[in-house]
């Protein structure tokens, strides 16, 4: 059991190092995420291991595993330091004309287009000094992200996630397809015509089904890309310069059609694409943080976001 006295010698920067280092395994990210240096974060870490008297992690090529002593400690420090993160923002009002927070929502460059420009416009007016940082989603890491704070939201597709992330639905949408409009399927536009042209779909990864792709292969249909590329502007300018045709979601469509292109019904029946809102259910007390998740919904209720 620790000593008083040992207890002592703990302050609440090694208890979150501890917890950065459980979340990240690596201590070069542990001082990045806490801007703090590589050898302050190595000299908190041996103060820990003299305190507690045990290694809590080792070394093993470029990763920091925990020991057992430090897996039977980690889910207690965790809690008491998300505990503690909880009072401390519900013990202050949140005013959001004044207050200088800083945000980081995590989403796919491809739905930046039809979220960005209305919430940022509404900030600038209702909290013009909190910052905003969009960043990329790496689902892989979604829920040590949102636990240590290095993400406060996470826009996304609906899929199934545990607790402790919980999420309501935002939108849910239909398919269009975008076209030049000298296409010769202009007007004319069916199933084979469909499957038969060129096509550009919008992915962040190199190879493997797009949502759309895998939505059609759940008919059975089979709708292969020659082109992919990373935003829905890049797509737009290349279906307005070719014959390409690039399916997406119905409220990016009405953002970017533009007065060369035909927006037209996909051919097929697809279920509806749904776009999720995802947050780390132990912040539901930070007032700040409930106030741009209540802002961000009530956006896609009432800005015409929700399809």
């Amino acid at each position: 059991m620790l000593e008083n006295r040992q207890f002592e010698k703990l302050d609440l920067n090694l208890l979150k190092i501890f917890e950065a280092l459980w979340h990240h395994r690596n201590m070069t990210r542990v001082a990045e995420v806490l801007h703090l240096t590589p050898s302050a974060v190595s000299h908190a870490m041996r103060r820990c291991r003299d305190i507690l008297n045990d290694p809590l992690f080792v070394k093993d090529k470029q990763t920091m595993l925990p020991t057992a002593a430090c897996e039977r400690l980690a889910p207690a420090v965790l809690q008491a330091l998300n505990d503690i993160r909880k009072a401390l923002g519900e013990f202050s009002a949140f005013d959001p004309l004044h207050s200088h927070q800083r945000f980081v929502i995590a989403m796919q460059e491809s739905l930046e287009l039809g979220v960005l420009p209305v919430l940022l416009a509404t900030l600038e007016q209702q909290a013009p000094n909190i910052e905003i940082a969009s960043t990329r989603l790496h689902r892989d890491s979604m829920l040590a992200d949102l636990t240590n704070r290095n993400l406060h939201l996470v826009i996304d597709i609906g899929r199934s996630v545990p607790p402790p992330i919980s999420h309501t639905l935002l939108r849910r949408d239909t398919y269009r397809v975008l076209m030049n409009k000298r296409n010769p399927l202009v007007g004319a536009l069916d199933k084979k015509k469909y499957l038969d042209a060129r096509h550009i779909t919008v992915s962040n990864r190199t190879k493997g089904a797009s949502v759309e792709e895998l939505a059609l292969q759940q008919l059975g249909v089979n709708r292969p890309s020659a082109w992919r590329c990373q935003s829905y502007r890049a797509a737009v300018d290349v279906v307005a310069n070719t014959q390409a045709l690039l399916t997406l979601p119905g409220s990016i469509a009405s953002v970017v059609t533009d007065s060369q292109l035909i927006s037209t019904k996909l051919p097929f029946t697809l279920p509806a694409f749904e776009t999720h809102l995802y947050w780390h259910n132990q912040q539901e007390g930070e007032p700040g943080l409930m106030w741009l998740k209540n802002l961000v919904l009530k956006l896609f209720a009432e800005s015409g976001l929700t399809r």
